[in-house]
């Protein structure tokens, strides 16, 4: 699926739409509602010790592309974390940002080459010893939903 508007399509934030998860014993996409009915049932029948809210914290990460080539990514702060923990951290530099609840811990970059937007993933990647580009390119899918994170994860734009 195209980009119609270039850049401006891409720039801003972005949630996850699917994750790939199992669900009824089958690994493929699915959305935070499939997911978390899932864990709930598993819970509900003693199958699962952990906390099912806990375990769908990606769900909960927003991605955003910026006019200047950055590549944020926001997650959830962790439940107890007070703001003078926040303001300590952004003053130390251990936090890149902190905006609505979310906090910013890393940042990649993007570019656009030969009419394709890439980004960064930063991952060390060799096949058979032949060392591969750690760029991606973001493309939209059949869904109009944008792939990332290794394909793990399919977002949709705020």
């Amino acid at each position: 699926m195209a980009w119609n508007n270039g850049a401006a399509d891409l720039i801003g934030f972005w949630e996850v739409a699917k994750a790939r998860s199992f669900v009824g014993g089958k690994f493929d996409f699915f959305t935070l509602d499939e997911v978390k009915a899932e864990l709930e049932a598993k819970k509900a029948a003693g199958e699962l010790d952990e906390d099912p809210e806990e375990m769908m914290q990606g769900f909960y990460t927003r991605v955003e592309f910026t006019e200047d080539g950055k590549v944020r990514n926001w997650i959830k702060a962790p439940a107890g974390v007070t703001d003078e923990e926040i303001e300590a951290a952004l003053a130390a530099g251990e936090l890149i940002g902190w905006k609505d609840g979310l906090m910013c811990l890393e940042e990649k970059v993007w570019k656009e080459e030969n009419g394709a937007f890439l980004y960064d993933t930063g991952e060390h990647r060799e096949i058979f010893g032949e060392v591969k580009s750690s760029w991606d390119e973001l493309a939209l899918n059949d869904e109009g939903l944008l792939p990332f994170g290794s394909g793990m994860i399919l977002l949709r734009k705020c």
